[in-house]
């Protein structure tokens, strides 16, 4: 009676065992299935049957209680050996880490498989690496889980606290514009908690921040340094929050501040000018006008071309490179339309890589696309001379008269006088009174920009 006392009380107790085991599923101190009685004891499995943890240089602690601190990470980055995790059983064992927070740490992984699960023979172990976030930066705090293979109840949480800092620009670029300032470029840090940018500035000693309230823009212009001097500039990120963190440096850009103007072209020429002396802008190229400008012997390559043509407020302008530095450089296809007819100005300046431009070096032509009118045309047949075509047309315009019938000859050409008659000596045509023959010309006006009239026909009946 007494043994089946034992036992009922011995069944009593293993009962109650497991009823709070199934409450502590969750807990630090889970319970296994493996669960072995003798008499009247019972053994509760844990996770330091299966697996120890060596804390490295960032963590105290064992299996069973691991702090980790992280201290200041400076930029997104994996710190390794934070700790080892080893296999103490007989057999094979699966380990899973499993990141509950904070927001700033990204991953964590093993060494010997590079994720977040590791198998590890008995007595082998593999070091715990843990990875920043590129997004997240700031203070942060929260746990680690490291579990026996998928078990939802036989695992350690571990404290995790950090400082991360933001992610720095992953370039820099500094550029000399004019009067001496330098730009700034840098693609925005992937951090998005990001209060904005701190810049410094170095001639070759120590570095010293220059702005004096965060930059949230991606672009800066420094406007204090001294024509002449180089610079080398960096960027740091810093993070919102309290308390905020700064980057590490960006890559390093370098700039020559540069106010010195180039001196100005020495010549400016019309280099496709129509009509008398290619002076004119005149219909056939007013859509595509080209201008040779000479620059001086100080010069440079990165030096740029640009040439301006104006009219009663109306201009024009297209630049282009000056490969050679000194010598002439010809911009083509400027389109000159819109620039209204008359005396135009054809303005060249050059700048350097910098923006500094020169003075202007000016020359005048004139823009003329109105064709002039068909001229008249009266045939001359004069006996034993050579025929004659006169007539009125534009002052000073050039006369030609071309044969079409009974064959084809000339261009015969004469210039009108200033009051605007012509006088064209063209080829002799013998006819017969009782045969006459008839001849046509075309007659054209072209004045001294060029521009050619529309054609007058002119036929007569040659007789003798």
């Amino acid at each position: 009676m007494r043994t089946r006392t034992l036992l009922v009380c011995s069944i009593i107790a293993l009962a109650a065992v497991l009823a709070v085991g199934g409450f502590t599923r969750l807990t630090s101190a889970s319970f296994t299935d493996d669960l072995t009685t003798g008499g009247n004891s019972v053994t509760v499995d844990q996770l330091s049957n299966h697996l120890a943890v060596t804390p490295g240089s960032s963590a105290t602690g064992n299996v069973d209680s691991l702090s980790i601190d992280l201290g200041l990470v400076a930029s997104p980055q994996t710190i390794t050996n934070v700790f080892t995790v080893r296999n103490v059983s007989s057999v094979t064992r699966t380990a899973t880490l499993v990141v509950l927070g904070p927001g700033q740490l990204g991953s964590a992984t093993f060494a010997q498989s590079g994720s977040a699960s590791v198998t590890l023979a008995p007595g082998a172990s593999s070091a715990v690496s843990l990875t920043t976030s590129p997004s997240v930066a700031g203070r942060g705090t929260g746990q680690i889980r490291l579990k026996l293979g998928n078990s939802t109840w036989l695992y350690r949480d571990y404290s995790v606290t950090l400082d991360a800092a933001p992610a720095a620009p992953a370039s820099l670029t500094a550029t000399p514009i004019a009067s001496a300032d330098i730009r700034l470029d840098w693609p925005a840090s992937t951090t998005t908690n990001l209060a904005g940018y701190d810049v410094y500035r170095s001639t070759g000693g120590s570095w010293t921040k220059r702005n004096t309230s965060l930059i949230t823009a991606t672009t800066w212009t420094d406007t204090s340094p001294t024509n002449g001097t180089q610079y080398s500039y960096r960027v740091r990120a810093v993070s919102s929050g309290t308390p905020s963190f700064e980057s590490v440096d960006s890559p390093t850009a370098t700039a020559r501040a540069d106010s010195t103007a180039p001196s100005r072209p020495t010549a400016i020429l019309l280099a496709n000018g129509g009509g008398q002396g290619n002076l004119y802008i005149n219909l056939a190229n007013r859509a595509s006008v080209s201008v040779t400008v000479t620059l001086p012997s100080t010069s440079l390559a990165a030096d740029t071309v640009n040439v301006t043509i104006s009219r009663n407020g109306v201009s024009v302008s297209k630049s282009a490179p000056a490969p050679n530095g000194a010598g002439q450089v010809t911009i083509t296809g400027i389109d000159a339309t819109s620039v209204p007819d008359g005396t135009v100005t054809i303005a060249a300046t050059a700048s350097d890589a910098a923006g500094n431009t020169s003075s202007t070096r000016s020359a005048t032509a004139t823009k003329d696309t109105a064709a002039p009118n068909a001229p008249t045309a009266t045939y001359e047949d004069r006996d034993d001379l050579a025929d004659r075509i006169t007539g009125t047309c534009e002052a000073n315009a050039t006369i030609t008269a071309t044969r079409t019938v009974p064959s084809a000859a000339g261009p015969y050409t004469a210039t009108a006088t200033s009051p605007g008659t012509y006088t064209v000596t063209v080829a002799r045509v013998d006819g017969q009174t009782w045969d006459p023959i008839t001849v046509t010309y075309l007659v054209t006006a072209t004045d001294q920009a060029g521009n050619t009239s529309a054609a007058a026909t002119l036929t007569y009946n040659v007789t003798r």
